[in-house]
C-alpha cells in the first residue's frame, strides 16, 4: 500500500559500502515516480499532540520554550491529551460531590488549555479523557500534592464492571460541564450553583476517553455505552461538535467492528464522524535492530504492520460506516534502554539516548504519513511535543534537559511545511525495502520524500527526475541533530542519505 508500482522515470540510490577489504558497491536501488500518473490527491493533515505533564505548568523553566517550539510548528488538528498520568491537571473535581457542596478545581487545568489555545492555529482536537476515580467503586487514593508528580496508580482498580453508573450518564454530565466551562463561560454544577469561566473557546474536536482499555479497562461494549452518552450530552450544547472514538491501543480490528456498527449505537448519535486509534512500536537500544522494529516487521507495529492495519481498519469502515472518518492521534516508538522496559513510566536521563534514535522514530514516523496519505487518511499525529522521565519519554520531540527541538520534532517541521492535503500523489516506487519513497505534485512544486529506512548510507542520483532546477535537498539526520532541517543543492543530481534520514528534494525552496 505505501509503495505504487509503475514503470517509470527511473532515479537511482545506491547503498553505500566501505571500498577495500575486498568489498564492493551494493546494486543500487532503483526508484521510479511517474509524475503522469496521479493516484489520490492527499487529505492527509500531518499533526502533533500536547500533552499535560511537568513542563506544561508555567513553573517550569522550560515552559515557555515549549509553548515556541509548539507555536512553530504550525500545525493544523493539534490535539489537546489530558491524560491520567497527572491528575491535578487532568481532573476538573478530584473529589466525589455531596448534597450540599461541589470540589471543582480548574486551577491547574486552566493554563495548559489557555497555553494549547493561544500557540496553536487552526482547528482543534481536546482530549480530557480521564475519568474521575470517584465515579469507580474502588479505593480512594492519596494524590500527590505536587501537579507536576507523575500518578499512575490513579487508575489502579478501575474497569467498566466498577464503574458506578455503567449507562456511562454520569461521567457525560462531567465531559459536558468541561465542555461548557471552555466554550460557553461556565456550567451549573451538581447542587446548582453557577461557576464563571468567561472562556468561549472553540472546540472542533472532542476526544471521548483515552486509550480505554488500558486506563480503565473498560470493553468496547462499555466504551460504546459511555461514548453514546458523552455524544449526546455535548450536543446539548454544540450540535456541530464533532466526537473521536474510541482512541484506542490494542485490539483496533475488533474494537473497529464493533464501534463501527451502527445496530451497536444509539440511531441519535449516527454517523459515527472519526474511528481512532493509536499505533506503538518498540525495540532494543540497538541501530541494527531499528530498520526491523520500526520498519519492515509484519507483526509488531512497525511501518509495515502500521501500513497492515490501517489497510485492515479502511476495509472494515467501508463495510460498515464509510461516512467515518479515520484518525491515527497517536504514533510513536519506544526505545527499551533497559532489558524489558518500554511504555510511559520510564525514567531514562535524555543524554543516555543515542542521538541516532530521535532520527529513526522521526523516520519510522515519516513512512508512516506515507502510508495514511496513501490509504486517504485525514489526520495522522506523531506522539509527543514533550516527553520526559516517567511521561512516555522515547516519544518526545524535544530534549527535556534543554527545549531544543530534536531530531523527531524537526521531521514533523519538514514533512507539515511541504505536504499536505491537496497534493496529487504520483506511482512510485523503490525496489529495495532500505529506501521508501513518495512523489507529490504540490502547490508549490514537485516533492520528493525519501526515507532510509537502514542503518547504512545509501548514494542517491536524481538524474532526470525534476525538469527544473536548481533542485534543493531539505535533511533531517545525525548531522542536522536539534538544529532545522539541514539544506543541500545537490550537484549533479546526486546526494548522499545518511542512516534513517529523511529527506525532501525539491524544484523549489521550502
Amino acid at each position: 500500500m505505501r509503495l505504487i508500482l509503475a514503470p517509470a522515470i527511473s532515479v537511482f540510490f545506491f547503498a553505500s559500502v566501505p571500498q577495500g577489504n575486498g568489498q564492493s558497491a551494493a546494486a543500487p536501488i532503483a526508484v521510479s515516480a511517474q509524475w503522469g500518473h496521479i493516484t489520490r490527491v492527499s487529505v492527509t493533515v500531518p499533526t502533533t499532540q500536547h500533552l499535560a505533564n511537568a513542563f506544561t505548568l508555567r513553573s517550569s523553566p522550560l515552559n515557555k520554550q515549549l509553548l515556541t517550539d509548539l507555536r512553530e510548528l504550525h500545525t493544523n488538528y493539534t490535539r489537546l491529551q489530558l491524560w491520567f498520568s497527572v491528575p491535578s491537571q487532568v481532573v476538573a473535581e478530584l473529589k466525589q460531590p455531596t448534597a450540599s457542596q461541589t470540589f471543582w478545581n480548574f486551577q491547574y487545568m486552566d493554563p495548559v488549555v489557555e497555553d494549547y489555545f493561544a500557540n496553536t492555529s487552526g482547528l482543534h482536537h481536546v482530549n480530557i479523557g480521564t475519568i474521575p476515580r470517584w465515579m469507580f467503586k474502588v479505593p480512594d487514593e492519596d494524590i500527590p500534592t505536587d501537579p507536576a508528580a507523575s500518578y499512575y496508580p490513579y487508575t489502579k482498580g478501575t474497569s467498566g464492571d466498577l464503574l458506578k453508573d455503567p449507562t456511562g450518564r454520569q461521567f457525560a454530565e462531567y465531559q459536558a460541564r468541561l465542555y461548557s466551562w471552555y466554550t460557553k463561560g461556565g456550567f451549573t454544577d451538581e447542587i446548582g450553583k453557577f461557576h464563571k469561566s468567561e472562556h468561549h473557546y472553540k472546540i472542533d474536536f472532542w476526544g471521548v476517553l483515552n486509550e480505554p482499555s488500558f486506563e480503565n479497562h473498560l470493553t468496547v461494549e462499555q466504551y460504546t455505552k459511555v461514548y453514546d452518552q458523552v455524544v449526546l450530552a455535548i450536543r446539548k450544547i454544540d450540535p456541530k461538535a464533532q466526537f473521536f472514538g474510541p482512541e484506542i491501543l490494542g485490539p483496533t480490528a475488533d474494537w473497529a467492528r464493533y464501534f463501527l456498527n451502527p445496530k451497536n449505537h444509539d440511531p441519535a448519535v449516527l454517523p459515527i464522524q472519526w474511528f481512532s486509534f493509536h499505533n506503538y512500536t518498540g525495540a532494543p537500544n540497538d541501530p541494527h535492530a531499528w530498520q526491523a522494529a520500526y520498519f519492515t516487521n509484519p507483526t509488531r507495529g512497525s511501518a509495515k504492520a502500521f501500513a497492515n492495519l490501517l489497510a485492515q481498519i479502511v476495509q472494515i469502515r467501508d463495510q460498515l460506516s464509510p461516512q467515518t472518518k479515520i484518525a491515527v492521534d497517536e504514533l510513536g516508538t519506544f526505545d527499551m534502554l533497559k532489558p524489558g522496559a518500554r511504555g510511559a513510566a520510564v525514567d531514562d536521563p535524555y543524554g543516555a539516548y543515542n542521538p541516532l534514535y530521535w532520527v529513526a522514530t522521526g523516520a519510522n514516523w515519516a513512512d508512516d504519513f506515507i502510508a495514511a496519505e496513501n490509504m486517504g487518511v485525514p489526520v495522522i499525529s506523531m506522539t509527543q511535543m514533550v516527553g520526559a522521565p516517567t511521561q512516555s519519554e522515547s516519544c518526545s520531540m524535544i530534549n527535556w534537559d534543554t527545549a531544543s527541538p530534536n531530531a523527531h520534532y524537526w521531521v514533523l517541521y519538514l514533512i507539515n511545511r511541504n505536504f499536505g492535503p491537496g497534493d496529487k500523489l504520483v506511482a512510485t516506487t523503490s525496489s529495495s525495502p532500505d529506501v521508501v519513497a513518495q512523489a507529490s505534485i504540490t502547490s508549490r512544486g514537485r516533492r520528493l520524500l525519501l526515507i532510509n529506512t537502514s542503518d547504512h548510507a545509501v548514494q542517491i542520483s536524481f538524474s532526470g527526475l525534476f525538469a527544473a532546477g536548481p533542485l534543493k535537498a531539505h535533511l533531517v539526520d545525525e548531522a542536522s541533530g536539534e538544529n532545522p532541517p539541514r539544506v543541500e543543492s545537490p550537484l549533479g543530481e546526486s546526494i548522499s542519505l545518511a542512516p534513517f534520514a529523511v529527506a525532501v528534494v525539491s524544484d523549489s525552496g521550502l
